[in-house]
């Protein structure tokens, strides 16, 4: 066989096996499970994929009465007599379904997951006259830091909190400046305050001091009035 026959043969195989394989990577797989139920099929899921920790989400119901969910018939109002609470770990809360304003056979709950992991949901109840109950794993939810940017405790936040630190402690700086400031200026006039009262002190003793001079003048005085009158008495009685 020629030889560049050949490598066309096995170019053509090659991209003949390639094909189906490099579709079947990219086909998604369904977040969302089946469940039969007698009759009944009941598929169970996200609305929102990949389900996000504190982000608003919805769980789905959708019922059909059938073989496949394709072509089954939708049942309304599947869910008069079911009671369904999604659970996470020993965690259970009861959810309120509402019919979906699109689709027949579809019901959804609000929801907002908190947490990472496995979640699932637990029915329990009739479809018409099919008794179905069980617990059906829902798609683990994610944390919400796959997707949020910047993210928190990122080096964003480092650089805020460190312009805060620095604000802070060149506040701090001033802050004790002027205090130190104000100490000095108290310091300053409570010295003078010292000085005044100490000249008032000095002053007062010096009156003191003058006013005991002045009362030993005014005695001086009236003593030697006194002893003139009695000398000039004495004179005119020897007269």
């Amino acid at each position: 066989m020629n030889t560049r026959i050949l490598a066309i043969i096995v170019i053509v195989a090659i991209v003949s096996l390639s094909a189906p394989l490099s579709g079947l990577v990219l086909q998604p797989a369904s977040a969302h499970i089946t469940k039969a139920f007698g009759n009944y099929l009941v598929e169970v899921g996200w609305l929102e994929e990949p389900p996000l920790t504190g982000q608003i989400n919805h769980v789905v119901v959708v019922v059909v009465k059938g073989s496949h969910l394709d072509t089954g018939k939708p049942v309304i109002n599947a869910l008069a007599n079911l009671q369904l609470s999604i659970k996470y770990g020993n965690a259970v809360k009861q959810l309120d379904f509402l019919p979906s304003t699109t689709t027949n056979g579809e019901y959804d709950a609000t929801v907002i997951p908190t947490k990472t992991g496995q979640y699932s949901l637990a029915i329990n109840g009739k479809v018409e006259d099919q008794d179905v109950s069980g617990e059906i794993p829902l798609d683990e939810v994610l944390s919400s830091d796959t997707l949020n940017f910047p993210q928190v405790g990122s080096s964003t936040s480092n650089t805020d909190m460190q312009n805060i630190s620095s604000k802070l402690g060149t506040i701090l700086s001033q802050l004790t400046s002027d205090i130190n400031d104000a100490k000095n200026s108290a310091d300053v006039a409570a010295k003078g305050y010292a000085d005044v009262s100490k000249s008032f002190g000095d002053v007062k003793d010096t009156t003191d001091k003058l006013y005991m001079i002045s009362m030993t003048g005014i005695g001086i005085g009236i003593a030697g009035v006194v002893i003139a009158v009695i000398a000039v008495t004495r004179n005119k009685q020897q007269n």
